[in-house]
């Protein structure tokens, strides 16, 4: 569930309006927001699954560890695309080898990124692989619906480009 932290914070930052003269009140909102929605999913999952309150512990210090992993690496891929953003500047010649470089540690980025997951999922071995695949859903199911509200709210999107 910790891993849904960095997407929900985003999520709930997109939900309100966010003023440049009271950046004080939408912090708290925000969290709290993050907060209801982490704790409702974490007892959805445990009503669906059928958790006991031991798995159910497992599972968020699990989620937590991964969670956190995620949230390293997508710090990192934003220090990246500043990066090279800053390279591609209109009208300011980019120095190829940095550019390269760049582009190359994005593309590991991306793959270390879904190995965090692939590699959650492997530690899961105390929930039956029915319940893995049923939390894969529900995972993914609200990581599409953060990702439609942004878009609709036109708040913080992830620009993470499909195959």
């Amino acid at each position: 569930m910790r891993s849904l932290v960095v997407v929900l914070t985003f999520a709930a930052a997109g939900l309100g309006t966010i003023s440049a003269q009271d950046p004080d009140t939408t912090r708290p909102r925000a969290q709290e927001l993050r907060e209801r929605i982490e704790e409702r999913f974490a007892q959805r999952v445990q009503e669906q699954l059928g958790l006991t309150d031991q798995q159910t512990t497992k599972l968020r210090a699990t989620s937590r560890q991964y969670g956190d992993r995620r949230w390293g690496l997508e710090a990192r891929e934003r220090d990246l695309r500043l990066a090279l953003t800053g390279q591609l500047r209109p009208g300011v010649a980019a120095n190829p080898d940095s550019v390269a470089r760049l582009t190359k540690a994005l593309l590991d980025l991306r793959v270390d990124y879904a190995k965090t997951w692939r590699d959650e999922m492997d530690d899961l071995s105390y929930l039956t692989p029915v319940q893995r695949a049923q939390l894969y859903v529900m995972r993914d199911r609200l990581l599409q619906r953060v990702q439609e509200i942004r878009d609709e709210r036109g708040g913080w999107r992830r620009r993470r480009a499909s195959p």
